[in-house]
């Protein structure tokens, strides 16, 4: 199997997916639309953990068992050192055979520490982005009350 994947198109990807969970911008130049704006990114970090694992459920990295293999070959080593921790925290307790569906073979066993890599790559991704557009927020919200 060739791995065709690097880490620069698994984070280009990452941040692409980060882009898509955040709002529209204001589409008005008004306090009230920038308020709402940054009221939503508010909302979005509060809940970024759910809707990250949704967004990197749906791609088609997280569907197919053999993307795994090419992601676990294109990503710094550490990141798969803590995909790993995560992966075993969150089945703590669990038989081998209670993993991944029942199913367990190291095909799921890479795929699942994938998915953990993608996971922490759109949350890092996710959390620059809305920190910048959080800052260019409130840039003009302070611009509008100066005026």
């Amino acid at each position: 199997m060739e791995n065709t994947l690097t880490y620069k198109e698994v984070r280009d990807r990452c941040k692409d997916i980060a882009m898509e969970l955040t709002p529209d911008m204001p589409t008005t130049n008004s306090v009230d639309a920038w308020e709402s704006f940054n009221t939503q990114l508010d909302h979005l970090r509060d809940d970024s953990y759910s809707q990250v694992l949704e967004a990197v459920e749906s791609t088609d990295w997280a569907i197919y068992t053999h993307y795994g293999w090419k992601i676990l070959h294109a990503v710094p080593q550490d990141l798969i050192n803590d995909a790993e921790s995560q992966y075993l925290d969150y089945n703590a307790g669990l038989a081998i055979e209670e993993t991944c569906g029942g199913c367990f073979d190291i095909w799921s066993l890479q795929s699942a520490i994938a998915f953990h890599v993608l996971v922490a790559m759109v949350e890092d991704s996710l959390s620059t982005i809305l920190d910048e557009l959080q800052d260019m927020a409130q840039t003009q919200l302070d611009n509008m009350e100066g005026k």
